[in-house]
């Protein structure tokens, strides 16, 4: 069985990579076990070792290393839970507000801070998703056989008809396959008072190379759909939905997570 020590130095790297690249996303305490592989009751025991563990370095280098444990929050609160009380003191106390301001103040250090060295002292290795090979088949273009089947095509139309099956209200308008700016097309787009909200589809038979492209198309719609809200000077929310018809890989789940794409899988009509 993993000590609270092993766990901790999993869960380093992972907070690392989060901290360089998706200091600014939600990461819950399930996410962080889930991320080791270990479902852990310990997580603020862990927690709280690993912060010993930076407090540690920190004392033997004579170098000031910025807390990782506040990119973690609780997935209801959208904070991290009043055991941070152990790396801000008085912590419990704060006002949700306050809370917020200081727990994103001291996550935008730990992102701006070179934790390369700190990997290296601890004898570590990043916490890499995805090899070297996998980036170039991406780079390559490689993502399988997509393409619009007889099912992508079924779910697009059973999402635009029946929007509540993920979990929407009904829209003002409703378009599918429609068109960016950018001259990309959503499989599915829904327009609310407050809200657009675009949905990429990927059948059951979508290999994984092809769902792993449809995160980052999520990635690149919401960047483009903030990009015209500019142009059109308005002020709504934008959000994107990746639907898959099968099951999500752990590794396409922990890319998911990183880059703050929400997904539902597993989607069937019925």
């Amino acid at each position: 069985m993993a000590t609270v020590k092993d766990l901790a130095m999993k869960m380093i790297p992972v907070l690392i990579r989060w901290a360089q690249g998706a200091w600014d996303k939600p990461h819950y305490y399930s996410d962080l076990s889930e991320s080791v592989g270990h479902n852990s009751p310990r997580i603020g025991r862990v927690l709280g070792e690993i912060q010993d563990i930076i407090d540690k370095l920190a004392i033997n280098t004579g170098k000031e290393i910025p807390t990782l444990n506040g990119l973690v929050q609780n997935k209801y609160s959208g904070l991290p839970s009043d055991g941070f009380d152990y790396v801000v003191k008085d912590y419990s106390g704060l006002s949700d507000d306050s809370k917020k301001g200081e727990v994103a103040k001291l996550n935008f250090i730990a992102h701006k801070f070179d934790w390369s060295w700190v990997l290296k002292e601890l004898n570590l290795s990043p916490a890499r998703i995805i090899d070297d090979e996998e980036i170039k088949k991406i780079q390559k273009g490689v993502f399988g056989k997509g393409g619009e089947g007889a099912e992508h095509k079924l779910l697009k139309e059973y999402i635009y008809e029946q929007p509540k099956k993920v979990s929407l209200d009904k829209p003002i308008e409703a378009v599918m396959e429609y068109c960016l700016m950018s001259g990309d097309k959503l499989d599915v787009f829904f327009k609310y008072a407050n809200k657009h909200v675009a949905i990429e589809v990927k059948p059951s038979n979508a290999p994984e190379e092809d769902v792993r492209r449809g995160i980052f198309q999520c990635v690149k719609y919401k960047s483009v759909m903030d990009a015209e809200r500019v142009v059109y000077a308005d002020n709504y929310d934008n959000e994107v939905l990746l639907v898959l018809g099968g099951l999500i890989s752990d590794v396409n789940k922990q890319i998911a997570l990183d880059l703050g794409v929400r997904y539902i899988e597993n989607f069937k009509i019925k």
